[in-house]
């Protein structure tokens, strides 16, 4: 009898527990990450210093109903080693991935999608990859499920049929992989030609499809566009006419292409794009209205995927994250305002990013001033889902700040280029940034709101500390007035340092 009534005893505690995890598979919401590329900090017009140039009515309904970081930083000021922090909820130094062609992502790293698959969920991605290389660098290797889009650091807007490449391969043999022309890429390796399309659309497309599909799980969706990344220059016809954008059509069967589209029988692709069109070597009149363009269409991307959970009813139930993989390039004239440098520096303009999320049903505050990451991703979308956070994690929860919990969050944050001796380091409202010197060509308007060239743009070099409380902008350098200060970071600096490893090429 007393056997039995342990039975029963330990019957109805597992009942009981098969139970709760079903409730909380029901309850676990749907998550969408998007991820702009190169999004500069002023180019959104909800913000206060956004230029009149600018209209994103679906990024701004998307803040409405989100919570806004207004100290929220990438992991990196470039992409790939960004992205990596992002997806791993750690400082991707700490196996070498510093900066392009470092480091990777390491198989026996956990990504956000491996996570949420251990909690149930099916998971796609779509867009770019760039995970500096690594065992685990394709995403059906780090937790997807499904994947559409492109592994490399960029890739054509439109030119993207095996008819294009062809045409590029007659020009000139290897052309089409030097300018990322071409097919994409569905699955592991399955070759996509679109005809006539555009990134943008394409994987606004898919991401609506895969919405729309009856889900038996909840799901994860991590959508990566290019949009706003070079080649800017090359635009899609759709979104560059309500801007006036000339020579906007591609023929691949014309006999001279003209900008913006490269000649290969005229000069190598590194002489067209990376010393003049794509880094200032050349001033295009219109580029800003050529990354409007691509903002533009940016912008409808969110206001379709907001619809479509509309459509598909489960709008109530889906949280979204939207951020940048780090700071706007000045080589694609996107505005940081009133941040100080790019994309590639360590100033502000580089490494803090626009960072909002959305979670229905919750009562958030409009914004958030604490200091947060991009790392902070993982364990918040973890814990959304009813998970444990790992403790190995250096991106801590924003749930707290969210509830009103806690009013503060990272203490200190710190980056580094890796070779060079350049870091940049936070710890409350002080940041010191050691080595960061830039010179960078440069571009201004005239009256008639054309680029044209200007002065190089020069970053600062040397020690510099900055409160950024009171000099967001990284105007006032205060080392030499606070040198307890600068002693204080650097040790901190050391010790942190003294935790990641080296560069690691691969």
């Amino acid at each position: 009898m007393r056997k039995y009534s342990i039975f029963i005893f330990f019957t109805l505690i597992l009942l009981n527990r098969v139970v709760m995890a079903s409730e909380a598979v029901a309850n676990q919401p749907n998550i969408i990450v998007v991820m702009a590329d190169d999004l500069g900090y002023a180019d959104m017009s909800f913000k206060s210093d956004s230029p009149d140039d600018v209209e994103t009515p679906g990024i701004d309904a998307l803040r409405e109903r989100s919570v806004f970081f207004e100290n929220a930083y990438a992991t990196s000021p470039i992409c790939s080693p960004s992205r990596v922090g992002f997806m791993t909820g750690r400082y991707q130094q700490r196996w070498g991935n510093y900066w392009y062609s470092e480091g990777g992502l390491p198989s026996d790293e956990e990504t956000i999608a491996e996570a949420l698959k251990k909690l149930g969920y099916v998971t796609k991605k779509i867009g770019k990859v760039h995970t500096n290389g690594g065992t685990a660098e394709h995403p059906l290797d780090h937790g997807f499920d499904e994947f559409l889009g492109f592994v490399h650091h960029t890739h054509d807007y439109i030119r993207l049929s095996e008819k294009d490449a062809e045409a590029y391969e007659k020009k000139k043999k290897g052309s089409s992989s030097a300018a990322t022309i071409g097919p994409l890429i569905r699955g592991r390796d399955e070759m996509v030609s679109y005809e006539d399309s555009y990134t943008t659309d394409i994987f606004t497309v898919e991401a609506v499809e895969y919405i729309s599909r009856e889900h038996s799980k909840p799901f994860y969706l991590q959508i990566e566009h290019n949009a706003v990344h070079m080649p800017t220059y090359v635009t899609f016809h759709k979104y560059g006419q309500k801007f006036g954008i000339e020579n906007l059509k591609w023929d691949r069967n014309a006999a001279e292409w003209n900008f913006p589209y490269w000649d290969p029988d005229k000069e190598p692709w590194n002489e067209w794009h990376r010393e003049k069109w794509g880094h200032l070597g050349a001033v295009d009149p219109q580029g800003r209205l050529r990354y409007l363009s691509h903002l533009a269409a940016l912008d409808t991307s969110i206001s379709r995927i907001t619809e479509s959970l509309k459509k598909a009813g489960i709008d109530k139930n889906t949280v979204i994250v939207f951020l940048s993989d780090n700071g706007g390039t000045i080589n694609t004239y996107s505005n940081n305002t009133p941040l100080r440098g790019y994309k590639y520096m360590f100033g502000e303009g580089g490494i803090r990013i626009p960072m909002m999320i959305s979670i229905s049903g919750n009562k958030m505050p409009e914004s958030i001033s604490a200091v947060v990451s991009a790392m902070d991703v993982f364990p918040t979308l973890v814990e959304l889902a009813g998970g444990r956070v790992s403790k190995h994690l250096d991106g801590k929860t924003l749930l707290p700040l969210i509830s009103g919990k806690t009013a503060r969050h990272h203490d200190q944050l710190f980056w580094a280029q890796g070779k060079s001796d350049t870091w940049v380091a936070r710890k409350g409202n002080w940041k010191l940034t050691h080595h960061a010197g830039w010179i960078h060509k440069n571009f201004a308007y005239d009256e008639e709101g054309n680029a044209v060239r200007d002065d190089d743009y020069v970053y600062a070099d040397g020690i510099c500390l900055y409160d950024l409380k009171n000099d967001v902008s990284e105007e006032v350098n205060l080392a030499d007035d606070r040198p307890e200060i600068v002693a204080e970071i650097m040790d901190l600096y050391k010790e942190w340092r003294s935790q990641m490893a080296p560069p690691k090429r691969l």
